[in-house]
């Protein structure tokens, strides 16, 4: 399977519990927002393709709690 990305970055959100981790991985990798999100159990993650400057650049963001 050939990559569809020329870069690519995992990114990690690491945070207290209810600060509001997952609502920026939600806002950022689906432009939507929910203000009663229950506290993530485990690890959460979203796959976002952007464009810049002519390259594909792919991230992978995860969302830890602790």
């Amino acid at each position: 399977m050939a990559k569809t990305y020329d870069y690519l970055f995992k990114l990690l959100l690491i945070g207290d519990s209810g600060v509001g981790k997952t609502c920026v991985l939600f806002r950022f990798s689906d432009d939507s927002f929910n203000n009663s999100f229950i506290s993530t159990i485990g690890i959460d993650f979203k796959i976002r393709t952007i464009d810049l400057d002519g390259k594909k650049i792919k991230l992978q963001i995860w969302c830890v709690h602790f």
